[in-house]
């Protein structure tokens, strides 16, 4: 598809517009959860219900996560793969151009959705002992995770192609393991992590960089490797016409 027609795509197609609405739903309901229920004058004065933003930020990320996985797949398109994988091998189009192209409209309806839950994070700063910088390094720790497993989705998108059902388990599994290994295993590159210890620390403290750099490179390996999977594509596409 063209950017063109992503933007229509995701301005107007009926399913993504509810699912943006479930996602803010959603986050409104975590907000109201752990809101606290003793007087809220109380709250803001003593600001001793850190758990309300942390809580909130958490929620915020695993949507991101969940959205980003499926947008990159193109879970929500009725035919998703034949777009991709027919460019790939009926176009001369180069690769790094088709994925770049993609990536940029990823970037960009990321943004869009960390601002349409940024008003929900921001409420819990009041009640939530954060401050301004602990909410903006939320949002780059969330963006860049949720631009990573978007990357991740757009992989398994262009290696399994219409194949839904075995590139949904796959992608899922593939996700939840990655984020299970680096939580306790290198919990200095880890989103959650990063997010729970945010208001521990000075804003200053380098493990919410750490973990937004992680989760680029791991995007910019994602994207690299899509690249590669297309290129087999075709290659295949090509080795079938010449047979």
């Amino acid at each position: 598809m063209s950017i063109r027609e992503d933007l229509h795509t995701y301005l107007f197609d009926q399913l993504i517009l509810r699912t943006c609405l479930y996602f803010a739903g959603a986050l409104g309901l975590a907000l109201l959860i752990v809101w606290p229920r003793a007087s809220l004058e109380a709250a803001i004065r003593s600001g001793a219900t850190s758990e309300t933003f942390t809580v909130v930020a958490i929620c915020f990320l695993v949507l991101m996560l969940l959205l980003g996985a499926r947008f990159g797949a193109e879970d929500f398109s009725a035919d998703p793969a034949v777009h991709l994988r027919d460019h790939a091998r009926l176009t001369i189009v180069p690769l790094p151009s088709l994925v770049g192209g993609r990536a940029a409209f990823a970037s960009l309806h990321t943004v869009l959705l960390l601002l349409l839950g940024a008003p929900f994070l921001a409420a819990s700063l009041a009640v939530g002992g954060a401050g301004l910088s602990h909410f903006f390094c939320s949002l780059v720790v969330i963006g860049a995770a949720g631009l990573a497993a978007r990357s991740c989705g757009l992989l398994f998108l262009c290696v399994f192609g219409t194949r839904r059902s075995v590139r949904q388990l796959t992608l899922y599994s593939a996700l939840v393991a990655v984020l299970i290994v680096t939580f306790f295993a290198a919990p200095s590159v880890s989103p959650f992590h990063a997010l729970n210890e945010l208001l521990r620390h000075s804003a200053g403290f380098p493990g919410w960089l750490l973990s937004t750099l992680a989760s680029l490179a791991g995007a910019a390996a994602f994207l690299a490797l899509s690249v590669l999977a297309l290129a087999v594509v075709r290659a295949r596409a090509k080795g079938r016409d010449n047979a």
